[in-house]
């Protein structure tokens, strides 16, 4: 059995001359028109420009600060003083004294202070408390200047009496060394003026103090005083504070140990100072006059 195909119609391409002359027309005409509107534009009359610019469709210039301030609704006028510059009113719609500031243009440093004065007085706290009309908003620079200096400290002299010198001798048994003292002031300035000062002492480091050593004066005994100690001590001692005898006798005065003991002398005689052995005799002499030195007692 035989099939029968079906039998395509061949495509038909539209020729090449017959396209070009069309897409030639439908150049030509859109050139015509867009030379036409040119004309029209350039030829239109001065008028038909100066109704355009007079509807305003333009865009006005940004203004910024106190002009945006002095054109926004509910704007007051305060006063601006920063630091010693002349004072000047402006308009702003700000709430706060900072937002005025940074409107302006107003820098602040970190201890700068903001103050807002109202009918003479100052507004506590300036930074939350709304602007009045006639408020005066003041900027105070605040600068802190700090100085350092080492000072010399003088080593101070430690006196100890002993017995071991002669009454008055004075004797340093060890140099004093000076200390160093840090010395630091901080001003403080309010728009370059001096308002506080504060001073602080430290140790850095501390003096050694010089040690001076002074012979013990001789006490006082009444009726006794006024002899001449020093020719009895020559006599019996040969000035000798040391001096020791082997019969039994020591020190200036040849003092005996139970004799030391009556007067109120501990140890023995010759161990105690010169001043020390002065005294016990003035008051053995106070007790029994010339008689404990038979042969030197008549040179006192």
């Amino acid at each position: 059995m035989s099939v029968r195909r079906p039998v395509r119609s061949p495509v038909r391409t539209p020729d090449r001359s017959s396209v070009r002359p069309a897409v030639r027309r439908s150049l030509a005409a859109g050139a015509a028109a867009a030379l036409s509107l040119s004309l029209t534009t350039t030829l239109a009359p001065a008028g038909a420009n100066a109704a355009e610019e007079s509807t305003g469709t333009a865009e006005p210039a940004a203004t910024s600060g106190s002009t945006e301030a002095a054109a926004a609704p509910g704007a007051i006028a305060v006063d601006l003083k920063v630091a010693r510059q002349e004072r000047r009113t402006v308009r702003t719609s700000r709430s706060y004294a900072r937002g005025l500031l940074r409107d302006e243009g107003v820098s602040l440093g970190r201890r700068d202070l903001v103050r807002v004065v109202r009918d003479g007085r100052r507004v506590r706290p300036a930074g939350a408390r709304e602007l009045q009309p006639g408020d005066t908003v003041r900027v105070v620079r605040v600068d802190v200047r700090t100085q350092k200096r080492r000072v010399r400290v003088a080593p101070p002299t430690r006196t100890r009496t002993v017995d071991r010198l002669r009454p008055g001798v004075r004797r340093v048994v060890r140099d004093g060394r000076p200390g160093v003292r840090l010395v630091r002031v901080t001003r403080t300035l309010h728009n370059w003026r001096a308002v506080d000062r504060d001073v602080r002492r430290s140790m850095v480091r501390s003096p050694r103090p010089r040690v001076v050593h002074v012979g013990r004066r001789e006490r006082s005994v009444a009726g006794a005083d006024g002899l001449r100690w020093g020719a009895l001590a020559n006599c019996e001692s040969s000035g000798n504070p040391r001096a020791v005898n082997p019969a039994g006798y020591y020190g200036l005065y040849q003092f005996n140990v139970p004799t030391w003991g009556t007067v109120g002398g501990r140890g023995m005689p010759h161990q105690a100072s010169a001043a020390e052995q002065t005294y016990r005799a003035k008051l053995l002499y106070r007790q029994r006059g010339r008689s404990p030195w038979p042969h030197c007692g008549r040179l006192l």
